[in-house]
């Protein structure tokens, strides 16, 4: 089932319609301009006041403060909880490389830690959609390295809202941005990233982009 919003008024989003029938889809704007509000509306924590919403009714969710969706004493039951069987979840973790924090308590975990076991718990359960709030903040390069690969390799439909302009091109297929709870761009994320309209908006380049300038060819991330 796709995810489609009709005309959505609550809070600050000022008559927000969206399609999403696949891929992955970063929502970009300033403080303010109503990218969390979009996503609890999309999982239905948030009702709009006038306006229609229809998503899928299996939608995983990680919010901006990883530990808010822990609630077990070690890492392991975490994703054993959703995962179902205790041998695939110490796999997953070993499969990221972080099967030494099995046994730890997720509370203890650092903010990057912690970040990759929320997404991994918001996705786990095999949702039709998972939508993320802020999937690099707080994160070190390699566990912002890790997230890119979990959310790269899912082949579920992602919604995300960030900051983070060099990894919404590194990982997003389309670019969405707000701007006072209004859609003003609605783009493949080269296109918008390597045009112009984003840029008129008020966004810097990414550097990726600068260096994809400077060589003549497309580039989306430094890393590559």
């Amino acid at each position: 089932m796709s995810l489609r919003l009709e005309d959505v008024w609550v809070r600050v989003l000022q008559g927000v319609s969206l399609e999403v029938s696949g891929g992955v889809v970063a929502i970009l704007g300033r403080n303010g301009s109503g990218k969390t509000t979009l996503l609890r509306v999309i999982t239905g924590l948030l009702k709009p006041d006038r306006g229609r919403v229809e998503a899928p009714g299996r939608v995983g969710a990680s919010w901006q403060n990883p530990y808010f969706s822990f609630h077990r004493q070690t890492v392991l039951e975490e994703l054993e909880e959703v995962a179902g069987d205790r041998g695939y979840a110490a796999e997953v973790l070993e499969s990221y490389g972080i099967g030494d924090l099995a046994y730890r308590s997720p509370f203890t975990l650092s903010m990057g830690q912690a970040r990759l076991l929320s997404i991994l718990l918001a996705t786990l359960w095999g949702p039709e959609l998972v939508v993320v709030d802020e999937p690099t903040s707080g994160l070190g390069p390699g566990e912002r390295s890790m997230v890119s690969r979990l959310l790269a390799g899912l082949g579920t439909t992602i919604v995300f809202a960030t900051h983070d302009l060099d990894f919404a091109l590194e990982v997003a297929d389309r670019v969405v941005v707000l701007d006072r709870g209004r859609v003003v761009l609605d783009l493949p994320s080269l296109e918008a990233f390597y045009g112009d309209e984003l840029y008129r908006l008020g966004f810097p380049r990414p550097l990726a982009v600068e260096v994809g300038l400077a060589l003549g060819r497309v580039v989306r991330s430094v890393s590559c």
